[in-house]
């Protein structure tokens, strides 16, 4: 067993992803009993006994969900306290790219983390909704949710028992170097915040007009373009140096934990972005332009800032 997991944070991880699946286990095979037998509009014995037992379940997998949303950011906090005894490693990239399963367990939690907000909404609205128009669809979402989850687990134990403690890793100003543009379409910065900020404006735009296909589009795009806009300039204004280029460093205790704040409030916007595209959940517009708002600030606050004490541009 890798001595990594004489870490305590990777071992408290490590056991609550293990009790989280296994609740979870049992309950993807009642689902698949409830599916077999489920037949909407019946209204026999069976049928509510199947009812009963899926809003039990319901329960269940909501609160298994949100543990599972808060342990996304203890598996970050956990990769930093990792870098202190991960040679070469400054932050959490660096742990992170210490073997070929660091990230794809990354993206992988990020899928999730997408996918368990949208069966939390799918499972409000059928609670709302009652007529049954969402029952199969959040059981089939959870199946799906289970297998990436089930995945996340076997690659969390290979990732976490193939760190690399005797040779030095990959430190962040490495990985994120901008020798060669890796901005997408080759974007120059100036041409990135322009778009940063167009695209904000647009899906403020979109919310305030409540269009939800639209909203949804230019949101995931603007999320897109926010995570370059972050690494290549914002960051470099939080950290105050031109050359430090990294999305986790400023999750660190020297940075105030301010990364949690940013990416928080990303997270919030855009879950209330899914939100708005379940019908009672209109409300949620104003709540999509209140984070990507705040998000917006945050970021801008930092350059404002620095421009105000040194006079100049990083």
């Amino acid at each position: 067993m890798s001595s990594i997991f004489l870490s305590p944070e990777v071992s408290i991880e490590f056991f609550l992803e293990f009790l989280l699946l296994i609740i979870l286990s049992f309950t993807f095979f009642q689902t698949l009993f409830i599916l077999k037998d489920y037949k909407q509009g019946s209204t026999t014995e069976l049928q509510y006994s199947l009812e009963k037992k899926s809003y039990l379940l319901g329960v269940v997998v909501s609160v298994v969900l949100v543990f599972k949303i808060i342990l996304v950011a203890f598996f970050t906090y956990s990769l930093d306290e990792l870098s202190l005894i991960v040679p070469g490693a400054m932050c959490a990239a660096g742990v992170i790219s210490s073997n070929d399963y660091g990230e794809p367990l990354l993206l992988l939690k990020l899928a999730i983390l997408s996918l368990a907000s949208l069966w939390l909404l799918t499972n409000t609205a059928d609670k709302i909704v009652k007529k049954g128009l969402y029952f199969k669809k959040k059981m089939w979402l959870f199946i799906v949710l289970y297998i990436f989850i089930l995945i996340e687990f076997l690659l969390s134990f290979n990732f976490f028992t193939l760190i690399e403690t005797q040779n030095p890793v990959l430190c962040c100003s490495v990985i994120f170097d901008d020798t060669d543009n890796p901005i997408p379409f080759n974007l120059s910065i100036s041409w990135l915040l322009t778009l940063f900020y167009l695209l904000y404006f647009v899906v403020m735009a979109c919310a305030y007009k409540k269009q939800k296909i639209l909203l949804l589009i230019s949101s995931t795009i603007f999320t897109y373009i926010s995570y370059y806009a972050i690494v290549y300039f914002f960051g470099t204004y939080i950290y105050e140096l031109p050359t430090h280029k990294c999305p986790f460093c400023m999750l660190q205790r020297e940075y105030y934990y301010v990364g949690y704040i940013i990416y928080a409030t990303l997270f919030i916007a855009v879950f209330y972005t899914l939100s708005v595209q379940f019908d009672f959940m209109k409300n949620s517009f104003k709540k999509v332009m209140l984070f990507f708002s705040i998000f917006v600030f945050i970021l801008s606050f930092y350059v404002l800032i620095y421009i105000i004490r040194n006079g100049v541009f990083l």
